[in-house]
Order: structure tokens, then C-alpha cells, then sequence
């Protein structure tokens, strides 16, 4: 199959794209080429999201899209830039994608959506975004829904998705803190709770999509729930260092996606815990930090 993904050169880009190029014809949109670290054998198409697609660029005909670029950017500074990404680019592939003759249509949304609550998010609950970034996310979902007649609709809500290479997300942001010696604010029951799910699981689930010619929504999540403070503690002990916490009286959600529906649709199941796939994410980096102690 001839498949185009955006925010190729993006952390879960760079994985899915090499993993597809074994077997699909892949076309990677990203904003810059030049740090697009990408597989060999697969077509690079540079592309700025926050202006008008350019489809004079794009295959005529394509099988698959899947949206995966996200602007990270500054709330209110950058907002515009945040609906052209998540938003506004969303319709335009929308329209190039029925023009092209896709069969399906993979939006890569966010957890985000259903705002904060207490206890598991599940597909059936009503969303209700409480952040900017989550209000342009679930405005995507609504668009690409919309073109249910044209093309096959997929939604996949994403938690904490983490890996090696990643940067600027909940985990390296945490391990940071930790190296760092600074303290983690707790807020009421060691909250957030989270349930982060690990690289590999998250192109697995993306692939058995794209297999499944699957359409509808899914939370895309990991099997381990975890506190703010298991999840530090955990990171403290593949870093070698101690955590310090900052306890407080404040309330706060959780932000744990139920993955039933995931394992009952796709027929799969993560294979990677979290003290495995926190040992994967960091092993290179303990290593080299031994060689130079040696």
C-alpha cells in the first residue's frame, strides 16, 4: 500500500515510518527534512502544516493517511499555530485524502480530550477538553468522523506514549527533574495517575490498524496504571538517583486510558512493561554513562 504520514520526523514518526517502509510504500511529510532522521528507501516530502497544504507535492493516489504532526507550541503565544497543525490541516488532508482515493484515515489524537477526571478514561465516556491543545484535537476528531462516507475514519487517543529519543513529554521531562535534583510536585493521592504505553506497542497498535482496515476510536494506552510517584520512583531506580517530592493539598485528575477496546478490535496486547520499557528508554544512556565512570 502507498501510505503518507505527516509529522514523520516527529518521535513516533520516525519509528512507524521505518517500521511500515518494510513492507507499504511510504511518503514522510515532515517540516524539516533536514532533521528528519528517517529509514532508507522511504519518500520525503517537505511540508509545512501551519500554511495551506500544497497537494501539487502529494501522489495522486494514495491507500492510506495518517496524521501524526502536532504543533509544540506555546498556549495563548502560539495558537494560531496550534489550530493550523492540529486543526486546520486536519480538513485540508481530509479533502486531498477523498480526492486521492484513500480508504482510510488515521488521526493520531491525545488523551487530552476527555479532560481531567478521576479513574479511567474510556472510549464511551463524553469529551469534555479542558486545554486548547485538547479543544483543537477533538475539533480534528469531529472532522475527520464527518468524512465517514468518503474514506474509513480511525481516532487513536493516545497516553503517554514513551521511547528513546523522546524529549519535551511527561517521562523525559520527569527523568530530567530527577538528574537534576529537583523536586516533583504530588498533588492529593500521589495524582496524576497515568498508564504509559512504550514505543514498540504504539506502531504495533498503528500497524494492526492499518491491517485491520479499522475504523471507529481507541485508546491507545498501556497496561501498568501508575502514580506520579510510582512512575518517578521507578525512573530514580533506571537512573541511579533519588527523587524528591513536594507534597500538597491539591486536586487534580488522572489521565489513565482504559486499552479493553484496543486489545479486543486490534486482537493485541502491550508487550512491554513499564520498568522494561523505562530500562529500554534509558539503557544507552546509563551505558555511556559507565563507560565514562570506567
Amino acid at each position: 500500500m502507498r501510505i503518507v504520514i505527516t509529522g514523520a520526523a516527529g518521535f513516533i514518526g520516525q519509528y512507524l515510518t521505518a517500521s511500515l517502509s518494510a513492507q507499504h510504500e511510504v511518503i514522510a511529510l515532515a517540516r524539516d527534512t533536514e532533521k528528519a532522521n528517517l529509514a532508507a528507501g522511504i519518500s520525503v516530502i517537505p511540508m509545512d502544516l501551519t500554511a495551506p497544504l500544497k497537494t501539487e507535492t502529494l501522489p495522486t493516489q494514495v491507500n492510506v493517511l495518517i496524521h501524526l504532526a502536532q504543533a509544540n507550541v506555546a498556549f495563548p503565544e502560539a495558537a494560531n499555530e496550534l489550530f493550523a497543525v492540529n486543526t486546520s490541516a486536519t480538513q485540508h488532508l481530509l479533502d486531498y485524502g477523498r480526492g486521492a482515493g484513500a480508504q482510510q484515515f488515521i488521526l493520531a489524537s491525545t488523551g487530552d480530550v476527555y479532560g481531567p477526571r478521576l479513574g479511567m478514561c474510556r472510549e464511551s465516556d463524553t469529551a469534555a477538553p479542558a486545554s486548547y491543545y485538547g479543544a483543537t484535537k477533538y475539533a480534528s476528531e469531529l472532522l475527520v468522523n464527518s468524512y465517514a462516507s468518503y474514506l474509513k475514519p480511525c481516532v487513536l487517543r493516545l497516553f503517554q506514549p514513551y521511547g528513546p529519543g523522546q524529549v519535551n513529554r511527561l517521562i523525559p521531562k520527569l527523568a530530567d527533574r530527577i538528574r537534576q535534583g529537583q523536586a516533583m510536585r504530588l498533588n492529593q493521592g500521589n495524582r496524576p495517575h497515568v498508564t504509559p504505553i512504550y514505543i514498540d506497542d504504539v506502531v504495533s497498535a498503528f500497524e494492526r490498524v492499518i491491517a485491520l482496515s479499522y475504523a471507529g476510536l481507541l485508546n491507545i494506552a498501556g497496561d501498568t496504571v501508575v502514580s506520579l510517584r510510582g512512575l518517578a520512583e521507578a525512573l530514580g531506580q533506571v537512573l541511579g538517583a533519588q527523587p524528591n517530592f513536594e507534597e500538597t493539598d491539591a486536586e487534580t485528575g488522572d489521565m489513565m486510558g482504559d486499552n479493553s477496546r484496543m486489545k479486543e478490535a486490534l486482537g493485541i496486547t502491550p508487550g512491554v512493561g513499564l520498568n522494561e520499557g523505562l530500562s529500554h528508554t534509558f539503557a544507552n544512556e546509563e551505558a555511556t554513562k559507565c563507560q565514562t565512570q570506567n
